[in-house]
């Protein structure tokens, strides 16, 4: 029986039937938030040009766009608003957002591995628990995970 063989004529690497999460605390999407004032165009370009599934959220005022990308990462738009950061001025890159099977559960694990946050997993209008870090050059990232709903 012959062997799989890359281009290099190395044996090709067997695959794994099982598909594996990109990181310890389980990623399940991928979602980067770009501050805009100009959200209405936005969705105009990416809904009727580009012809991309977009979803309009106004959670307590807040006119967010969100828009699909594939089946797994999504990319937000919103206005800059004060309660966000408190008074910092709009960041020059976006934010990076990952959605997780249990935010709490990834903020202990990460925790205890060193690294610093904002604060504890808070719960946010738009239906997700969501805590922040940065990466060493600055950059915020927010780790998510969908709001359980309580059984009654």
């Amino acid at each position: 029986m012959a062997k799989k063989t890359s281009r290099t004529g190395n044996a090709a690497p067997k695959k794994s039937k099982k598909r594996r999460l990109a990181s310890g605390f389980r990623i399940k999407t991928q979602h980067v938030d770009f501050l805009t004032n100009k959200v209405d165009q936005l969705r105009k370009f990416y809904a009727e040009i580009l012809e991309l599934e977009t979803e309009t959220r106004d959670a307590e005022g807040l006119n967010y766009l969100m828009v699909r990308t594939s089946e797994s990462s999504t990319i937000g738009f919103m206005p800059p608003h004060p309660g966000m950061q408190g008074e910092q001025p709009a960041p020059k890159e976006p934010t990076l957002y990952f959605v997780v099977r249990d935010v709490d559960t990834a903020y202990a694990q990460l925790i205890a591995k060193g690294a610093a946050f904002m604060g504890p997993p808070q719960e946010m209008p738009w239906g997700y628990r969501v805590v922040t870090t940065t990466d060493p050059e600055g950059r915020s990232i927010m780790l998510a995970s969908k709001v359980r709903k309580k059984k009654s």
